[in-house]
């Protein structure tokens, strides 16, 4: 990879892409179970809200 390809893809990143990087690098630091980051991920205030195929998953993950 040259550094052309880099700046260009850095570039493409928008603000959305590089919320949700920093929101996996805490689940990671923060040593969040899978559930948790993606009840993390569900809560979040991006405006197109979370998938019902995630929500889904929670349930199911919920249901003892």
């Amino acid at each position: 990879m040259d550094f052309n390809s880099i700046r260009e893809q850095v570039s493409n990143l928008t603000l959305y892409d590089l919320k949700a990087g920093v929101r996996k690098v805490q689940n990671a630091v923060m040593n969040y179970t899978e559930m948790e980051a993606k009840v993390r991920e569900a809560t979040n205030n991006e405006p197109w809200g979370c998938p019902t195929s995630m929500m889904q998953e929670i349930a199911n993950g919920t249901y003892n």
